[in-house]
């Protein structure tokens, strides 16, 4: 944490430039419409009631790792493939006379990435810094079409006057704020409609004793608002070097890859995750084989593409899943205790629960070794109707159904399935 705000030097817009911002602000509003419209009926559109931001997927792209502002505008067809809703930028400058970092790109790339997103139906957010004048720097990103921001560590009053400044052009306009910093104060008409929860996906040691109660914790700000669930970020550790150093990376990644991507919050994903990069990594390769029978680099999106069980292909398999189920997109959740197990499982289900539209249950072996767990109590436990789990998804190449008396599962092994007698 930083030093309290009351000795933080703050940024302030000088007068002149306050005024010219809030001009542009009422008589150019012409990015930020093309982010209300750019798909007519689309949720938040302007056009539609539903929110566009529940059970989102926002990725958090760092300039730095798409080497610049230009290589993200040049990439999002990339970036839309994992199954994303945002684009939120980050490490962006904290200049007010330059608000990107040169070395970053320019405001014309800014734009471009704004025209090119807007497109393909992608919001573009942007994250600010609780220091700066808040209040100026969000009405001059909205008028270069900012779609909404994240303010990271933010409190509730701070969060507030984002969002009124927020509030004054057509559109839903989205404030992102973090829940171990205003908590419960965030309810209410002038609160963040979003929460970022960093607990189950940051603990010390992937295993079902210390990341099931932070996930149970998590829930009730799930269902009083949105929640966004994180792993990864600009001042974290990678997950990747955090849980990784063994045969089993890729494993383990996919598990938290479920985490993040089946429970009743949407996610927040830093980007290179979905590719595995570890810390050492700077950059997201793009880079293709130039000579026939060349192969591409280890981690390099080519590299992935080309494999159907690769990381890349498990985020956006997890990512179609949560947007095209309407149980795993709005369906209620009960996390399970099977910690002595050192499995991870969690159900959701649909508000009426029949054949043909069952609940789907998450198991997940968290431990090195293969266990066969019994889920047939907690059904029993929850009135729940079904003997066995047709597979939806699982991340090895098992096949078959698993029966709820006892399921089998492989090391570091994900397995969703649904419900059925």
């Amino acid at each position: 944490m930083g030093p309290p705000s009351s000795i933080m030097p703050k940024f302030i817009f000088p007068r002149r430039l306050q005024v010219v911002a809030f001009s542009l602000f009422l008589t150019v509003p012409f990015c930020s419409q093309t982010q209300m419209l750019a798909r007519p009926g689309w949720a938040g559109s302007g056009m539609n009631a539903a929110p566009w931001w529940k059970h989102a997927v926002i990725y958090r792209a760092d300039p730095r790792t798409f080497g610049g502002l230009r290589g993200i505008a040049e990439h999002l067809d990339y970036i839309r493939s994992v199954g994303v809703d945002a684009v939120l930028l980050t490490s962006l400058g904290s200049d007010v006379k330059q608000p990107i970092d040169a070395a970053a790109g320019t405001m014309d790339d800014f734009e471009e990435i704004v025209r090119r997103a807007s497109q393909q139906s992608i919001r573009v957010l942007v994250e600010l810094d609780p220091q700066q004048d808040l209040s100026s720097w969000t009405r001059m990103w909205l008028v270069h079409g900012a779609a909404g921001f994240y303010v990271p560590g933010a409190n509730a009053e701070q969060l507030a006057t984002v969002r009124k400044a927020a509030g004054g052009l057509g559109g839903q306009r989205i404030v992102i704020g973090d829940t171990d910093a205003v908590g419960a104060q965030s309810r209410g008409g002038d609160g963040p409609q979003m929460l970022v929860d960093r607990s189950a996906g940051t603990q010390e040691k992937f295993v079902a004793s210390m990341v099931r109660p932070a996930l149970e914790a998590s829930q009730p700000f799930a269902d009083r608002s949105s929640l966004l669930l994180l792993s990864d970020g600009p001042k974290l550790k990678r997950s990747m070097s955090r849980y990784g150093g063994g045969a089993q990376d890729v494993a383990v990644a996919k598990e938290l890859a479920a985490l993040l991507l089946t429970t009743r919050a949407g996610a927040m994903l830093y980007s290179g995750q979905e590719l595995g990069l570890g810390d050492a990594a700077k950059e997201i390769s793009f880079a293709v084989p130039q000579k026939k029978g060349d192969q591409p680099a280890p981690l390099s999106v080519a590299a992935e593409n080309a494999s159907q069980d690769s990381l890349l292909s498990w985020y956006r398999q997890l990512s179609a899943l949560s947007h095209s189920n309407r149980t795993m997109s709005s369906g209620a959740i009960t996390v399970l205790n099977h910690d002595d197990q050192n499995v991870l499982a969690w159900v959701r289900r649909p508000a009426a629960a029949s054949l043909a539209n069952p609940p789907i249950v998450v198991v997940e072996n968290l431990s090195d070794q293969a266990v066969t767990v019994s889920l047939k109590a907690d059904m029993q436990r929850l009135h729940l109707r079904g003997s066995f789990l047709r597979t939806v998804l699982r991340s090895d190449n098992g096949m078959g159904a698993m029966h709820l008396d006892g399921m089998t599962l492989a090391p570091h092994v994900v397995f969703i399935g649904e419900l059925k007698y």
